[in-house]
């Protein structure tokens, strides 16, 4: 009588970590739905707006909204995931995007960029050094007698 009680028992609650499981698990996929398909549509809204404005004109409103989300996305990045090292790329590029145009960085992000380490070179930086280097190391040519 004890053994099927607590048989009874097990399977009732092997029975409920089942229907959990399967319960959490269409959740998870029903809000990974939801979230991939409103990328989506955020997306088309958001390009949608990009292309309307370039048509109308409005690339100088255009730029604004741009460098204005881009400032939201890296303050909202930084105090979400302070240390993740994928966001470096991006920070990088970013500094770089100041750095070409000469343009200040502006006061809301400049702590998040300043505490940035040193980018590391990239392969097309260091074979441009290595070729500098190469022109700097080679002797001079001897001069013409003429």
């Amino acid at each position: 009588m004890a053994k099927k009680i607590s048989l009874k028992a097990f399977v009732l609650v092997l029975c409920g970590f089942v229907i959990g499981a399967i319960l959490a698990g269409g959740l998870v996929a029903w809000r990974y739905s939801k979230m991939f398909k409103d990328q989506y549509y955020s997306g088309i809204l958001s390009n949608t707006n990009t292309a309307y404005m370039i048509r109308a004109n409005r690339e100088d409103d255009l730029l604004k909204n741009v460098e204005l989300n881009i400032r939201q996305c890296v303050q909202s990045a930084d105090s979400l995931w302070p240390d993740e090292k994928a966001r470096l790329g991006a920070f990088w590029y970013l500094q770089g995007y100041y750095n070409t145009f000469d343009l200040s960085v502006p006061n809301e992000i400049k702590p998040i960029l300043d505490k940035l380490p040193p980018q590391p070179p990239r392969s097309c930086r260091v074979k441009r050094l290595e070729k500098e280097h190469e022109q700097q190391t080679e002797p001079p040519a001897p001069a013409d007698p003429e």
